[in-house]
């Protein structure tokens, strides 16, 4: 069978795609509040959504930080360890 050498990675590393992804919903909220404030109909309702949209982005933004900052970022894992899972119903 396949043998996985011992590597050890930093799960700082788990933090590249989701800074990936940040930067894609960032990208998409900034077209989308462009696109409300140039083209949408001049209305109350359509501020009020710019303002939920950028309000529950800061919200859910802060959360997030507090919740990662409290992380230890430094420890490491192995890949190997996850695919060298053993069967725990005896087969």
């Amino acid at each position: 069978m396949f043998d996985f050498p011992s590597i050890q990675l930093p799960l700082w590393l788990l933090l590249i795609p989701y800074a990936f992804g940040i930067f894609l919903f960032v990208l998409y909220g900034f077209f989308n509040i462009y696109h409300l404030l140039r083209f949408a109909t001049y209305s109350f309702g359509s501020y009020i959504l710019v303002i939920l949209f950028l309000g529950g982005s800061i919200i859910i933004g802060a959360l997030t930080f507090s919740y990662l900052g409290t992380f230890d970022w430094t420890v490491t894992w192995d890949p190997a360890d996850f695919f060298n899972l053993k069967s725990t119903i005896g087969i």
